[in-house]
């Protein structure tokens, strides 16, 4: 069995946020960094650093007291890590993707940070299918697994309560209807979910939602639209808590090897403190694991 990899740690804390075009154009920057210290992660996974290099982010990674860092690129439409401990980078993967995932080893875990591409089924699939592939490898080769980012593909275990997002359903059929059949995310006025089907059937477990599951065993819809890591607030057509309401969505994951996924204290989307509602428009997903 891997040992993650924190002398005298107790807890290992992971990160994974969507920093919205990087912080909004440096914007929420200094908001994002004083609540990261307050969570004080041991590692973080990173979307939309977009313009930011390896050589940035290390330097800016100091602010939130991670003195390793890697990145997808050298710049554009950027993904990260950062970490307490070193980073060893094993690939850094875009082909057939149309961002690219960034898989790494630090605190003796595998760690792999996505960002899949929104526009159209067959697309994200070819990316689910690379995904599943690499994690099932690293597991049959006895590695612990961390798959984290932004899916931009919905979980069945949500069909409940995203099933009732009507203003949701109606802002994205539109759009929809546009593509060919097959890339189609919405059947017959509802969502379909063959991309994190296909996820997780790599040997997966989604935390948040185990840990809902568990606090939650037969949830309401209220309860279910505290899942939503998307939208916040701060873009213009949820900027109301009523208008939000009906637009939530949860497309942000931290998934693990069932191992890992053992060793979970707490795992969830955090919609609080009020200052989530403007660093960027998605909210940060954390999961804690026992040593």
């Amino acid at each position: 069995m891997v040992v993650i990899g924190l002398e005298g740690a107790e807890r290992l804390t992971v990160l994974n946020y969507n920093v919205f075009n990087s912080h909004r154009g440096g914007r929420s920057y200094a908001d994002c960094v004083k609540w990261v210290n307050s969570i004080q992660p041991d590692i973080a996974g990173w979307q939309e650093l977009v313009g930011w290099n390896e050589a940035k982010l290390k330097k800016c990674a100091v602010d939130w007291k991670h003195p390793h860092a890697a990145t997808l690129k050298g710049g554009g439409y950027n993904i990260g890590l950062t970490s307490r401990t070193s980073i060893e980078v094993v690939a850094r993967h875009q082909k057939g993707f149309w961002h690219g995932y960034l898989h790494c080893r630090t605190a003796g875990l595998e760690v792999i940070v996505c960002h899949l591409w929104p526009g159209g089924v067959r697309q994200q699939m070819g990316e689910a299918n690379q995904l599943y592939a690499l994690v099932t490898k690293l597991h049959k080769e006895g590695r612990e697994v961390i798959l984290m980012g932004d899916f931009n593909a919905h979980a069945a275990s949500d069909k409940a309560w995203l099933g009732k997002q009507q203003p949701l359903l109606d802002r994205r059929a539109t759009g929809d209807a546009k593509k060919r059949a097959e890339n189609r995310f919405i059947v017959d006025g509802k969502y379909t979910f063959p991309i994190m089907n296909r996820i997780l059937e790599a040997p997966l477990r989604d935390l948040v939602r185990d840990k809902f599951d568990k606090k939650h065993p037969k949830p309401t819809y209220e309860q279910g639209l505290t899942l939503g890591s998307f939208p916040s607030r701060v873009l213009g057509h949820v900027k109301t808590s009523e208008l939000q309401r009906g637009f939530l969505e949860r497309i942000d994951f931290i998934l693990t090897t069932p191992g890992l996924a053992k060793r979970c204290v707490s795992a969830k989307v955090f919609r609080e403190p009020a200052v989530l509602e403007t660093i960027s428009d998605h909210y940060p997903v954390i999961s804690i694991f026992k040593k």
